[in-house]
Parts: structure tokens; sequence; C-alpha cells
């Protein structure tokens, strides 16, 4: 009999009422919430910071208030990600809630060890170069130490050992996105930790099914002209039906909107792929070029031929640190001679901001190269133009005032030049640059802490 995965989140903010449907229905035996992006453990920092009780994703209350209770009843496991950088926290939380709703007998596991920001020192003693995936540089040689998060994807197997401990939510910080869906597998199945093959097609059910709306025609070309605009707001999210051997049927919850078909399952497979034959994870190298894809029924996309080979030494390690603060004015200035107009706008920034210390100032017209920069030429003398400023300082208030300055200038520069008003109230945001880095395995270990109602 198939094993039936559910997914319904793929960031930060998604709609995770999806989920109900699966579950009420009876169409999934477990179902995933995959959180977290780089970006979004930048922001759950940055709430860390103001509260060290948080860290965690609040779409949690959604899934503890109105998923938990119903996936209880059925004894349907739910998996999150959405711990973030608290996950104790936010189990806490759930148990909480979960007490306050009665449900008796509910085992929430907690599983961290992923964050080792207090532990750099240590790793970099025993020989870890920390270095930048990119660039070489070593994290203890950086002009920047100012490190906030260092937080390492780890692997399937503490969330295959808290489901082997009865658990009824798993809450991990920051486990590979489709790790989520594989350990359930190897769970179910038993699957070796050696058997590369099978390992590699879950991860490939993971890949499909953690963006959840983009497999069933969202964020789509290839449905452009199967899905009603007005459908978007309301798809349904994927499931896959896998088999012991590995192959599986990616489809939808029954009876909702969408579409899923051999081109909606291409875009998704290419989605954030550098090299298909080489997928790399915590607990297999996937080769995503021997697969083949069959349209079977409506809505039906069957996976089969999936290969793999032996996991990384290392596990790749993103650390976060501050970089300043930056703003945004955006400005739009029109016909005639707008390019001129434009010109003028830079020269007065420039004089304006005479003797701030500002590290950077970046300029990128809305509507024309602000996606794809220089590819395309720009029009002659279009009838408007709407510029995007960036600018970033090492402390709040010398932005602050760079814009009190240039709010000066109202009435003394380009004709017609208008400035958005939200951009002009707007607060300085913090930076959190990325740092890439890899650890080997052998120096993270994962904890799993249960709570129990």
């Amino acid at each position: 009999m198939v094993y039936r995965i559910g997914s319904a989140q793929g960031f930060y903010g998604d709609d995770v009422t999806k989920a109900l449907p699966m579950i009420e229905g009876g169409h999934v035996d477990v179902v995933c919430f995959e959180a977290l992006s780089e970006l979004t453990l930048a922001i759950l920092q940055k709430d860390k910071l103001a509260d060290p009780s948080r860290g965690y994703t609040f779409d949690l209350r959604i899934i503890a208030h109105q998923i938990l209770p119903k996936a209880f009843e059925r004894k349907i496991p739910l998996i999150s990600n959405g711990g973030g950088l608290n996950p104790q926290a936010g189990a806490e939380m759930i148990r909480e809630t979960a007490a306050k709703l009665g449900l008796k007998g509910l085992k929430i596991a907690a599983i961290s060890g992923d964050d080792v920001l207090a532990r750099l020192p240590a790793l970099q003693a025993v020989g870890e170069t920390l270095a930048h995936i990119e660039t070489g540089e070593k994290a203890s040689e950086a002009a920047n130490q100012n490190f906030v998060t260092a937080n390492v994807y780890l692997g399937a197997a503490p969330i295959v050992e808290a489901l082997r401990n009865g658990a009824d939510m798993i809450l991990t910080g920051r486990v590979a996105d489709p790790c989520l869906y594989l350990a359930p597998l190897i769970r179910h199945y038993g699957w070796a930790w050696d058997d590369w093959d099978k390992l590699a097609s879950g991860i490939v059910v993971g890949h499909l099914l953690e963006c959840t709306g983009q497999v069933v025609g969202g964020n789509s070309l290839a449905a452009l002209d199967l899905v009603d605009a007005r459908d978007l707001p309301h798809l349904g999210y994927p499931i896959a039906h896998v088999e012991a051997d590995g192959s599986f049927i990616v489809s939808k919850t029954p009876n909702t909107l969408g579409v899923i078909n051999s081109n909606t399952v291409k875009e998704q497979l290419l989605y954030e792929i550098h090299d298909p034959a080489n997928y790399i994870t915590p607990d297999v190298v996937v080769d995503f070029t021997t697969l083949r894809l069959q349209d079977m029924e409506e809505n039906q996309v069957r996976v089969t031929g999936v290969t793999g080979k032996p996991r990384p030494d290392k596990l790749k390690l993103n650390m976060g640190r501050l970089e300043g603060f930056s703003r945004e004015l955006i400005f739009t200035v029109g016909y005639p001679e707008a390019w001129r107009k434009v010109e003028q706008m830079k020269a007065v920034i420039a004089e304006t901001w005479q003797g701030l210390p500002i590290n950077r100032v970046e300029f990128s017209y809305l509507g024309v190269n602000s996606l794809f920069g220089g590819m395309s030429a720009v029009p002659e003398d279009p009838l408007e133009i709407v510029l995007r400023v960036i600018f970033t300082a090492n402390d709040k208030d010398t932005l602050k005032t760079a814009v009190r300055r240039m709010m000066g200038n109202g009435l003394s520069g380009p004709a017609g030049m208008s400035v958005s008003g939200t951009t002009v109230g707007a607060e300085p945001s913090t930076i959190v640059g990325l740092f890439p880095t890899l650890v080997s395995q052998e120096c993270v270990t994962p904890q799993i802490e249960y709570f129990e109602v």
C-alpha cells in the first residue's frame, strides 16, 4: 500500500490551512510544512533580537489551533521546520495550546543542534576552516565577524527518530527542505541509510512538494493557459503517493483547483537546481537526469528512475552577520527629457549626501531594468521613469539624516519629480548578510527534546 505525503507550506506566510482538506478527507498519512529560507532566518533573527522568546514562525500558531487537533484525532503526524531559531519555544507554545484544547496524550518533538553560533570558535579550533563557499575567505579572517546566526542544514535522521518514538508533531530548526519529506518515508518503509536510489527518490518527492502551489499551477508558465487567474488563490496543494521502491505519483488534494502535468512537474524539478546530475542534500546526492515522468490520469504524474550517490562529507552552514542598515526611496520623473532628469536626480543625491558616512548607493528603474539589469536596452525617451534608490550605512541615524536632507530638495529638484510618501516615512531595515560555508558532518549532533500533554 502506498504512503501518502501532503505538503501544506512552502514559505513563511503560506496558507497552511490547505492542510485541512487533505487531513479531513483522509487523503494523507503525514503532512509536511516547509517554512524556512535564508531570508526567513534573517527575519526570525530580527524577531529574536527584539524578544528572546521568539524566533519561530507564527504560522505555528495557526497549525496548533486549527490543524493539529484534526491531525491528532486521525493519527496523522505533522512535520515542520518552522521552529526556526527557537524550536523549543515553538514546541512549548504548541504544548500549551494543545493542553488548552484538551489534546491529552499528544507528543511534540523539538529538534535542535543546527544552531552552532556559540560553537564557531570550537569548530575552528578542531580544524574547520569555515571558508566562504564562493570567495574562499575564512570566517576567522573576515573583516566583518559580527555573526548573529549560524545554522547547519540537518538531514532526515532526527526526524526519523522522533517518528519512531511516537511524536505526533515534529518541530525542527534548519533541516534541508526536502529532508522533511524523506524522513517519514524512511520511517515507514525502513529504507537503509545507504540505499542511495530510494533516498534520492525521497528527496525528489520533497523537492517537488516543498513549494506547494508551484507544482499545481502557481508561478507557472506551463499552466499559464490552463489555470484561470481567479483560481490561483484557491489552488489545492500537492500530495505524493510513494511506493516502497521509491517510485511515486504526484497529485493534489482531490476536488481542488489547479493542474498537475509533466510540464508543471518539470518546472518545479528545475527550481533552484544548479547541477541536475548532482543535487546535494545532507542525506544523498541526487541525479535528476535519470528520472522519467509519465502523465497518468488527470492531475497525476508518475516519477520513476531516480538515482542517487553517497551523501557528502560536509553539510552546508549558513551564517548571518549584521551588515548595517538600509533605506529605500522611490522617485518618479516624467516626460520630457526623463533620462536627463534622472541624471539631475543622481547629482542632487550625491551633493545632498556629501559628508554623510553612507556605505553604498544603488539605482534601478522599476519596470525597466530592476529585474534583469542591463540585459536589454532602455527606452530612449520614456513618458515616465520610476527611480529606486537603495542606500546603506552602519547606523540608522545616518540614513534618517539622509532622508531629511533629501526631502529638503522638494522644490529644488528636477522638474515634475515626485517621491513615494510610503518610502519617505519608512524606518531603516537591518541588513543580515549571508556567509555560506561548509562544516563536517561529524561535527554536528542533532538533539531531540519531547514535550507531552
